[in-house]
């Protein structure tokens, strides 16, 4: 029983001695957002047996956490936790996961415990995220460009995304509805806009003049009926 005592504790400290290895490495890579902690079931009381990169505040020898102390108390160390929301005392906001280690029968004699302080990161992210917000009903939407030909190409491009259709098999009908759309964005305010619409849906100019009247002449139909 003694030789078999000796084997297990012998395995154990082996354990400890690779993962104070691992834990030297892990912090040192995530410096100075890192702390890793390892604890030994043997006594909960005293259950750090190495800290690297000290967020905590916490030392060699000190007490095992609430998290533990429970998940040992109800035997449910089974499972490991990744990526939990942690705090410190003072309320900062931490990310850890917590891997038990276990015998040959499935009991936890130990935990390897990693601990990220997201607290700035935390601050960046809100930051960001008031940054990047949007008004949600704003319908707006504009191309910051100055060369007018590409302007109006990515006019054309909407208002045929707002159709629904494609340019090479588009239909009279459909094609006018473009024109009215286009009409409506304002493209043909520029005085170049005929001859480049006219290019770009394979029309001649005399075409687009005309789908331009029969929109506009639409359009107003449709105001005084509307009015």
């Amino acid at each position: 029983m003694r030789i078999l005592d000796s084997i297990v504790s012998t395995d154990r400290e082996a354990t400890f001695a690779l993962l104070k290895q691992l834990a030297v490495g892990v912090a040192k890579l995530f410096a100075p957002h890192c702390e890793v902690v390892i604890h030994d079931f043997g006594d909960l009381e005293r259950s750090i047996i190495q800290i690297e990169g000290n967020i905590s505040g916490r030392k060699v020898v000190g007490g095992a956490t609430d998290l533990l102390l429970t998940q040992a108390r109800n035997g449910n160390t089974v499972r490991d936790f990744y990526n939990y929301q942690t705090f410190l005392p003072n309320g900062r906001e931490m990310k850890s996961c917590t891997m038990f280690l276990r015998d040959d029968d499935g009991r936890a004699y130990g935990a390897f415990c990693i601990n990220l302080d997201i607290g700035i990161f935390a601050g960046f992210h809100r930051m960001l995220g008031d940054f990047l917000t949007l008004e949600s009903d704003s319908e707006v939407s504009e191309t910051l460009s100055d060369d007018i030909q590409r302007t109006i190409h990515i006019m054309l491009i909407e208002a045929v995304n707002e159709i629904g259709a494609e340019l090479p098999i588009m239909s009279k009908e459909d094609k006018i509805d473009l024109i009215a759309r286009l009409d409506e964005k304002g493209a043909f305010q520029v005085k170049r806009a005929v001859p480049l619409i006219a290019e770009e849906l394979g029309l001649s100019r005399s075409t687009i003049y005309n789908y331009l009247t029969k929109a506009r002449v639409k359009a107003e139909a449709d105001s005084q009926n509307g009015a």
